[in-house]
């Protein structure tokens, strides 16, 4: 995903004007290895302006506060979120933002935001009918371990949360190795 961030932030961009909002966060301290905002939003070094999950591990080791909150900051009333593009990151099981296969936030139909726990980890994420109403989707699948979740995707199959997103501006970026070129 490091290639597709520096690609997009070299693009001669409104960036002044653009807002840039997280898709999901793990609930965990901001120097651990699972938290993303500072790690991948810091490679895109534009001038816009950025709004990060609110995260607060000490006291809200779930995330439903977080949850909760960002979801007042995206949008009121709920179910009115519509970011404009939404930069998405295919997992190898066909996971997008932290909506990974059989979790129960998947089946969540009006929430803005979800709690998403995984293994352990809670992370706090968009919910797949906010992801649905942005403007345009794009889907960065890199590496050799996405080429199966990437064939699942592009057949439309309903059983990886990927392959739930339904949109008419919906663009696929892979590599050479997610393809198997």
């Amino acid at each position: 995903m490091v290639p597709f961030l520096e690609a997009l932030a070299a693009k001669r961009a409104p960036w002044s004007r653009i807002g840039v909002w997280q898709v999901d966060e793990a609930v965990v301290p901001e120097s651990h290895p699972a938290r993303t905002w500072a790690q991948l939003w810091g490679l895109l070094a534009v001038p816009a302006t950025f709004t990060g999950i609110p995260v607060e591990p000490a006291t809200d080791a779930l995330g439903a506060s977080a949850a909760q909150r960002y979801a007042l900051t995206l949008a009121a009333p709920p179910c009115r979120a519509v970011l404009d593009l939404i930069v998405l990151s295919l997992g190898p099981d066909g996971s997008v933002a932290a909506l990974f296969p059989g979790d129960a936030a998947l089946r969540e139909r009006c929430d803005v935001v979800a709690v998403a726990p995984r293994a352990g980890l809670a992370r706090v994420t968009l919910t797949l009918p906010t992801l649905a109403r942005a403007r345009a989707i794009v889907l960065i699948a890199a590496g050799a371990d996405r080429r199966a979740a990437l064939g699942q995707l592009l057949a439309g199959d309903p059983a990886i949360p990927a392959g739930r997103l339904r949109h008419p501006d919906f663009t696929v970026f892979a590599d050479a190795a997610a393809v198997g070129t």
